[in-house]
């Protein structure tokens, strides 16, 4: 695998001749998008995770896609980053900078919070509704967590394309293993404060909750 051939938008390698437009996923460099606070694509953490694109953000995260190096295999890179509390210069640096004033021992808290996020889980790996988590670690003073790469369509997408309205039986079958997983992550203590159609992926066998 060639590192300086891979897209920055699917990971995937794109063929000698391609410099504009990705013929895996039509991702056009001829407007690529403006990195402001996010990390730099192609980025390096923990020595083994290259930094692709964003793939969503909200007020305590960016999850950007990444592959790991070692296994050659896409992932999800999700970074602690708290909006209005910090920020980050990111043509010079990858390091989180606190806002001068703010109350840093609520930012770690959230901080600590968001690794304690991880730890609980990666004991749900193994359930049919919950996104796999791989690792996690801190650097660039945050905290990242690695987990397993979803390609499908957000259930805000499905229902979209479907004129905004879904038959009731489909969203039941497709809600259980969310459900029933949710009623395992609940008794590891993690309450899920943000489920909603931009955060659930619709596969080809299964629905699953991730947090973008």
């Amino acid at each position: 695998m060639k590192i300086e051939r891979l897209c920055l938008h699917c990971m995937r390698e794109m063929p000698e001749g391609e410099e504009k437009i990705c013929p895996h996923c039509g991702y056009n460099y001829d407007n690529p998008r403006e990195i402001t606070h996010q990390l730099k694509p192609f980025t390096i953490l923990e020595g083994k995770y290259l930094v692709g694109d964003v793939l969503g953000e909200g007020g305590f995260g960016i999850t950007y896609i990444g592959l790991d190096l070692n296994l050659e295999i896409r992932v999800a890179i999700k970074e602690f980053y708290p909006n209005g509390f910090a920020t980050r210069e990111s043509q010079n640096t990858s390091e989180l900078t606190a806002y001068t004033g703010q109350n840093l021992e609520a930012v770690y808290k959230w901080r600590d919070n968001f690794v304690k996020e991880a730890r609980s889980l990666a004991k749900c790996s193994h359930l049919p509704g919950i996104v796999g988590v791989k690792d996690y670690f801190q650097e660039n003073n945050t905290a990242y967590i690695i987990m397993e790469y979803l390609e499908g369509q957000t259930l805000k997408e499905h229902m979209k394309g479907n004129g905004g309205k879904l038959p009731v039986n489909e969203v039941l079958n497709m809600m259980h293993p969310v459900i029933s997983s949710l009623e395992e992550v609940h008794k590891e203590g993690l309450i899920h404060r943000d489920i909603s159609p931009d955060n659930l992926i619709l596969l080809k066998v299964q629905l699953r909750n991730v947090n973008r």
